[in-house]
């Protein structure tokens, strides 16, 4: 089982506080502190969380569904088939002040976009047109 030591080793190996590992792992941040101050010991449950989070963000799959280069790739093929002007759903996520743009979606009469369904906690949406979700894209690909 996990300890104090190792998640507080964990947290710095990665640079992130215990707000960022509770909004990221779904852990109650009252429940990170006290377990690195040893206040308690933590269930299965709890420590299986912090141990699959950071596994995600060792292997480099935290944040980002897709490689930006394959969306921008997807999204070209699609402006190609479909037109830049359109419309689709830009997903992206807000944290520590910036957004991060992770996936994007058509807007069909038949394909409607339902985001109690499609987005997961912490994902948000905008309507907008293919060719503005790859100016998104090519910026953020430059930034990251």
């Amino acid at each position: 089982m996990k300890n104090k030591e190792w998640l507080k080793k964990m947290r710095a190996k990665f640079n992130i506080t215990q707000k960022q590992l509770s909004d990221e792992s779904g852990v109650n941040k009252l429940t990170i502190e006290n377990l690195e101050q040893g206040k308690r010991k933590g269930s299965e449950e709890t420590w299986k969380l912090i141990e699959d989070y950071f596994e995600k963000r060792e292997k480099g799959i935290i944040d980002i569904s897709m490689d930006s280069e394959d969306l921008i790739q997807e999204l070209q093929e699609d402006i190609e088939e479909f037109g830049e002007d359109h419309p689709c759903i830009l997903v992206y996520k807000y944290k520590n002040g910036i957004f991060l743009f992770t996936n994007y979606d058509f807007i069909t009469d038949e394909m409607p976009f339902n985001p109690d369904k499609e987005l997961r906690e912490g994902e948000y949406y905008i309507e907008t047109t293919f060719k503005y979700a790859l100016e998104v894209f090519e910026k953020q690909n430059k930034i990251i």
